[in-house]
């Protein structure tokens, strides 16, 4: 057998794996898009990702409605819902992921093209510190998501760098951060038991902070472009930036 022919069939193998991780993901995906729309988490976290771009990219925030920007921020967070389900690990690491990414936007900014890439490497480096139970390979999400591995490896890098290394929080930290917009909100959410409710408050809490966090209203626009999800959610680098 010739080396062109064992490369081929390498090449091959690679690709029905890839498809394979592929196919896995889209199936959790499937199952978790939109069922944690309306929580305290989502929501707050939401603030925060809103937040880095109405500080770092204020032309496009200017041009749309807080609404339609959380929306399209919590499909990245349910594609990051969907990796740690399917890695095994628990949806709570969710808050650290968008932590850690917090610490570094403060250092370096952020655009709303580079939101994917960066909370995909925060998910990365958070599993990798966090799941000890988990063996997270990069080359797998680069399987998902259609990116060289060797971009991924190169993100990581950076990431960390930007935080300085700096991984150690406490839960009561990852609690401040999850109440950080109103803690008698995140209190009064918490005692409400049915889905109406909780809607309720999140758009009466969203109303009452229209000056705050959101800017002109063009209902024609849209925020669809803050991901570069496709059928098989995977990722554009043209459009996602590598930071």
């Amino acid at each position: 057998m010739t080396s062109a022919t064992n490369n081929s069939i390498t090449s091959s193998a690679e690709q029905q794996q890839a498809a394979l991780y592929q196919k896995i993901f889209k199936k959790i995906y499937e199952g978790k898009a939109g069922t944690n729309k309306n929580s305290w988490e989502y929501f707050s976290l939401g603030l925060t990702v809103y937040q880095w771009l109405t500080e770092n990219d204020p032309v496009y925030t200017h041009t749309l409605v807080l609404e339609d920007v959380l929306d399209a921020v919590y499909e990245i967070f349910d594609i990051i819902i969907s990796i740690l389900e399917m890695l095994k690990s628990n949806s709570s690491l969710l808050a650290p992921i968008v932590y850690y990414s917090n610490s570094f936007v403060k250092r370096a900014g952020i655009k709303h093209n580079q939101l994917f890439n960066l909370l995909l490497t925060s998910t990365i480096v958070t599993l990798k510190f966090w799941s000890e139970s988990v063996q997270i390979r990069n080359i797998l999400l680069a399987d998902i998501f259609e990116f060289p591995v060797k971009d991924i490896n190169i993100m990581e890098k950076r990431f960390l760098s930007g935080i300085d290394y700096n991984l150690n929080i406490s839960q009561n930290e990852i609690s401040d951060f999850l109440a950080r917009f109103d803690k008698s909100y995140h209190e009064r959410f918490q005692k409400l038991k049915h889905f109406k409710e909780q809607q309720a408050l999140l758009t009466q809490y969203i109303k009452q902070h229209k000056n705050q966090y959101s800017s002109k209203k063009q209902l024609s626009k849209s925020a669809n472009n803050i991901t570069t999800t496709t059928i098989i959610i995977s990722a554009d680098t043209q459009n996602c930036e590598t930071y």
